[in-house]
């Protein structure tokens, strides 16, 4: 009878150990990870807010948003490619989208619709930045400028849609030569 006493006292004691361990645990854990025991909808209310809405940055970025209220990408935050404001508005800097930003949501994958701008990126111009052609603000309405002197080159076909010298889009398939110019600029300073 001794030992089952003596068996029943040892669980009693892990028991006992195992409780009291659970209990000093979760108490250090709880404020360690950010848990907390008060009015939780308070203490959020009470945090500075890192995310703002577009009328934030039309304060300052007016003639930016007469072009991004028109266009295809109207409906993004400008925090979903340009990150928190908080920072830009405490430190004034703000960081360029990358190239990497763009292909998020126009990289061509299954289960896209096909009436969703998409590219293939190694085909659609590898080594340059997206914004050398286009405008994130107003990417329907960029026409993008071209990158060198067209002066004694204005036959574009020559060089672009031909296989390992210049790709052309798709979109582009089958038009004429006189349509290029007609929308595709000279960059600032440049002859056509």
């Amino acid at each position: 009878m001794k030992h089952l006493a003596r068996a029943g006292a040892l669980l009693l004691l892990v028991a006992g150990g195992f409780m009291f361990m659970r209990f000093a645990t979760s108490q250090a854990s709880v404020p360690m990870i950010g848990l907390v025991r008060e009015n939780n909808a308070v203490q959020w209310a009470s945090l500075q807010p890192r995310l703002g809405t577009a009328a934030q940055c039309v304060k300052c970025h007016g003639d930016v948003d007469m072009q991004w209220s028109r266009s295809a990408h109207a409906g993004q935050s400008c925090e979903a490619c340009h990150g928190a404001a908080d920072r830009h508005m405490e430190f004034g800097a703000i960081a360029s989208p990358a190239n990497e930003l763009c292909t998020t949501c126009h990289e061509k994958i299954p289960g896209r619709p096909d009436y969703f701008p998409q590219i293939e990126r190694l085909d659609h111009y590898p080594l340059q930045a997206c914004t050398t052609c286009h405008d994130p603000h107003s990417p329907a309405a960029a026409f993008p400028k071209i990158p060198h002197n067209v002066q004694g080159r204005e036959d574009c076909l020559a060089c672009h849609g031909v296989p390992g010298i210049a790709n052309i889009p798709p979109n582009h398939a089958n038009r004429p030569v006189e349509l290029c110019l007609g929308c595709h600029r000279p960059k600032e300073g440049g002859s056509p």
